[in-house]
């Protein structure tokens, strides 16, 4: 995530994509060549009730070899949608217990929208046994809006398809869920991408034995984002507009947001400790190219950062071989 604004009670996130090729889907060699870039905006998961749009780069390659352009495909939405898989399976699941025109009503949708999400999802659901994915996402969220309802989704990363959507995200519920995939189609997904505040662990160790539990760097960076917002407040600094600025990232900043933020962490030198340590994450991520080296420098920052960001630090303690992968 390179920027993050909030208007009325909307709230937007831009991303960029950490990979710089792709590989041709008819010939397999890498491209580097960007034909062009174009920003869509993409319908995610609400937070605290505030609708959320990703701003999502969709980059078009040339491959000089076929003389075709490949329009990139990315793993959490499906081409030429706009909306992430997971809201898809939220409203899917919605509507089932609701009208289309109830839902459509609360999410702001047209009735037409609404109905065709569900029928592709209801589609993608007939299939009751998965197509051999090799990487898989799980995903917990509330199925409605103030209430522990909670849903899980599995994902086929490469597919971009919804395999499965299961009610509930208990380790029982997903073990009974997940135990319908014959061994053999378990046995080959070699990759499982999860929240690492989910207690899905258990679960991939025993129906997944071959796959490596991997955690993304978009949670990653939201807890830390959490707790220097809790740190901040916790020191009394309440100048408006600065959880917006400490959020950013330090390139990302505009000159006079630059001098802004400086004043602020001047007068609090202690907050300007913390943001300098978040920021060292995300140096961490873009500079790290090997498995140990990544491990190194995060063993380092949890000696020293783990002073002011304990929780944070015993998270990236106890997931540390997930969050290197």
């Amino acid at each position: 995530m390179v920027n993050y604004q909030k208007i009325a009670q909307t709230i937007f996130l831009k991303l960029a994509l950490l990979n710089e090729t792709i590989e041709c889907p008819n010939c397999h060699q890498t491209l580097d060549r960007i034909n062009q870039t174009e920003y869509n905006l993409v319908r995610d998961l609400s937070i605290l009730g505030n609708p959320v749009y990703l701003e999502v780069p969709r980059r078009q390659f040339h491959c000089q070899k076929c003389q075709k352009y490949i329009s990139e495909r990315l793993s959490f939405m499906r081409l030429r949608q706009h909306h992430t898989i997971r809201y898809e399976s939220m409203i899917y699941e919605r509507v089932k217990n609701c009208s289309i025109e109830e839902i459509s009503r609360e999410e702001g949708l047209g009735w037409s929208e609404v109905e065709l999400i569900f029928n592709h999802c209801a589609k993608e659901l007939e299939k009751e046994e998965w197509e051999a994915p090799e990487r898989i996402s799980l995903d917990e969220f509330s199925n409605l809006k103030g209430h522990k309802d909670f849903i899980t989704t599995v994902v086929d990363m490469d597919k971009k398809i919804l395999l499965d959507v299961i009610k509930g995200h208990k380790q029982e519920e997903l073990m009974e869920a997940l135990k319908a995939q014959p061994d053999a189609v378990r046995e080959k997904v070699k990759e499982v991408s999860v929240d690492m505040w989910s207690g899905f662990t258990a679960v991939i160790k025993e129906l997944f034995p071959n796959a490596k539990i991997i955690y993304d760097r978009f949670h990653v960076m939201a807890i830390i984002n959490d707790e220097l917002n809790k740190l901040r407040k916790l020191m009394g600094v309440h100048e408006k507009g600065l959880p917006h600025l400490l959020w950013k990232n330090k390139e990302d900043l505009k000159d006079e947001q630059k001098q802004q933020l400086e004043v602020i962490l001047k007068e609090h030198p202690c907050l300007g400790i913390a943001w300098e340590m978040k920021e060292e994450i995300r140096q961490i991520y873009q500079s790290s190219r090997t498995f140990r080296g990544a491990e190194r420098k995060l063993e380092k920052w949890i000696r020293i950062g783990g002073i002011l960001y304990q929780s944070s630090a015993r998270m990236i303690q106890k997931h540390l071989p997930g969050i290197c992968k």
